[in-house]
C-alpha cells in the first residue's frame, strides 16, 4: 500500500492552512487520469473545496517524482 502523500491547502472559509494526508499516490494517479476534481477538507469548519490548479500541478509533479520504473513496469502504473 502507498504512503499518503501530504500537501497544505487554505481553508477557504477559516483561511488556515489545513494539512491533507488522505491521498496516496495510487489515488492521486486515479483522480488526475480520470480528470476528477481533488478535494481539500477543514476539520474545524466541515467545509471541503476542489483544491486549485497550482496546487494540482504541484501535486502531479509530486506524484510524478514518487514513480519508480520497476513498480511502474510491474503494476502498470506511472
Amino acid at each position: 500500500m502507498s504512503e499518503a502523500i501530504a500537501f497544505i491547502s487554505i481553508c477557504p472559509r477559516c483561511r488556515r492552512e489545513q494539512l491533507q494526508t488522505g491521498f496516496t499516490r495510487v489515488e492521486l494517479e486515479r483522480l488526475f487520469n480520470g480528470g476528477h476534481p481533488i478535494e481539500a477538507h477543514c476539520v474545524p469548519c466541515q467545509e471541503f473545496w476542489p483544491i486549485s490548479l497550482e496546487k494540482r500541478i504541484e501535486l502531479g509533479e509530486i506524484v510524478a517524482a514518487t514513480c519508480n520504473v520497476p513498480r511502474a513496469v510491474r503494476d502498470g502504473h506511472c
